[in-house]
């Protein structure tokens, strides 16, 4: 009977492969937080994400007339490796937008904009996302695996049901 149980949990074991897989990185919080109009002007602008990022990833900030005022890359100091942080000079009062790309270690790219105020008089944009292409190699699709282990589990069902059949006679 432990031929059964097996399959099962290689079943769930495949299936939860497949799940972490295909997940990918998002972005968790900023400082500043996007439409936020802030009282004094920051010194460093940081974004942090739930997953590693690849050291390639990196933002920029615009002020008036995209202007740049600072721009920022991976925190090699953060042992996650899920922030990127750089240093922004800001002196006149006014709405500073920072676009982002990140991409995590698989290689799926994840790109956004938000936007913070300073002393601003003018409404905050909401800030957008999109998800870019994978640059990672494509991962095969497990259902052919599934179906096979699935034949495979209904063979071995019926072969230990007709053994113990066998053995009753």
């Amino acid at each position: 009977m432990r031929l059964p149980g097996g399959v099962l949990g290689a079943v769930v074991l495949t299936a939860l492969s497949a799940a972490a897989v295909t997940a990918h990185d998002e972005l968790v919080s900023s400082s500043p937080a996007a439409g936020t109009n802030l009282s004094t002007p920051p010194a460093v602008v940081t974004i942090t994400f739930d997953d590693e990022l690849d050291p390639g990833s990196s933002f920029t900030v615009t002020g008036g007339g995209s202007v740049e005022v600072g721009t920022g890359d991976v925190d090699l100091t953060v042992a996650d490796r899920n922030v990127l942080t750089g240093p922004v000079t800001i002196t006149e009062p006014g709405i500073y937008t920072v676009i982002y790309t990140a991409a995590g270690v698989d290689g799926h790219e994840v790109a956004g904009i938000f936007s913070f105020g300073y002393l601003a008089t003018a409404t905050i944009p909401v800030p957008t996302g999109e998800e870019g292409p994978d640059t990672a190699m494509t991962v095969p699709s497990h259902r052919p695996a599934l179906l096979l282990l699935g034949v495979l589990s209904v063979a071995a069902a019926a072969l230990i049901l007709l053994r113990r059949i066998m053995e009753a006679r």
